[in-house]
C-alpha cells in the first residue's frame, strides 16, 4: 500500500468520524431525543414487578424496544435542518450522510438495549421449580433485546414522508413486528418468555438475530438510495 494511499485513508476515516460526531451532536443538542428515551424508561418501570422471571423481564425489554428504536431513529434521521442537510449532502454526499445518520440511532439504540438489559437483569429473579441454567435464559434474553434494538432501527430508517404518515407506519410496523408468527421480534421474544422452563428449548434464537440483520441492512439500503433520488 503506497503512502498516497494510507493518507486519503486516513482523510476518510477523520472525515466519517467528524460526520458521525457532527450528526450525534445535533440529535443530542435538538433535545427530541428525550420524548423516546424517557417512553422507554416508562415501559421499563411499568413492566417492572417485584421478583419477576429473568425470562419474562428480558422478553419485555426486548419487545418494548422495537417502537423506541423505531422512534429513536426517525427523530435521529429527521433532527438536521434542511439548509444543513443541504451543505452535507453537497460536501460528503447524500448517501454518506444519511448513513451517518442509521449508524448514530444504531448506536443510540444498542446504548439503550445495554442499559435496558443489565435493569432487568439486575431486577429479575430465576423461575421458580426446575428451570433451564440462568446463563442460558439470560443468553436468550439478551440476544432478544439485540433482535428488538435491530429491528425497531430498521423500522424507522424506512424513508416515510410526513410526520403523521410517520407516525402511523411506526405504529403499524411495531405491531407486526411484535405479534405477527414470521416476525424475527416474536421469534425471539416468544423463545425467550418461555426460556426457563426445564425442557425448553435454549439454543439462543441466531436465526432471528439474522433475520433482523438482514432487515436493518434492507431497511438502510432503501433509506440511503431514497436519500439521493
Amino acid at each position: 500500500m503506497t503512502a498516497s494511499a494510507v493518507g486519503r485513508g486516513r482523510v476518510t476515516q477523520g472525515r466519517v468520524s467528524a460526520l458521525l460526531r457532527y450528526q450525534l451532536s445535533l440529535l443530542l443538542r435538538s433535545q427530541r431525543w428525550l420524548p423516546p428515551v424517557l417512553f422507554y424508561a416508562l415501559l421499563l418501570v411499568a413492566g417492572w414487578f417485584g421478583g419477576q422471571q429473568y425470562g419474562d423481564s428480558l422478553g419485555w425489554c426486548a419487545g418494548m424496544l422495537v417502537p423506541v428504536c423505531a422512534w429513536l431513529t426517525r427523530t435521529a434521521t429527521s433532527a438536521e435542518p434542511d439548509a444543513a442537510r443541504s451543505v452535507v449532502a453537497a460536501a460528503v454526499g447524500a448517501r454518506t450522510a444519511r448513513g451517518a445518520m442509521l449508524a448514530v440511532a444504531l448506536g443510540c439504540g444498542l446504548l439503550l438495549g445495554a442499559v435496558g438489559g443489565a435493569f432487568e437483569v439486575a431486577t429479575s429473579s430465576a423461575p421458580i421449580g426446575p428451570h433451564a441454567p440462568i446463563a442460558t435464559i439470560v443468553q436468550d434474553g439478551l440476544v432478544a433485546v439485540l433482535v428488538g434494538v435491530l429491528a425497531g432501527t430498521a423500522l424507522g430508517a424506512l424513508p416515510i414522508r410526513g410526520r403523521a404518515a410517520g407516525a402511523l407506519a411506526l405504529t403499524a410496523g411495531s405491531l407486526g413486528l411484535l405479534v405477527l408468527a414470521g416476525s424475527p421480534v416474536n421469534a425471539a421474544v416468544r423463545q425467550t418468555f418461555t426460556s426457563g422452563q426445564l425442557y425448553a428449548v435454549t439454543s439462543l434464537p441466531w436465526l432471528a438475530l439474522v433475520e433482523a440483520v438482514a432487515l436493518l441492512a434492507v431497511c438502510a439500503v432503501v433509506a440511503v438510495r431514497a436519500e439521493s433520488s
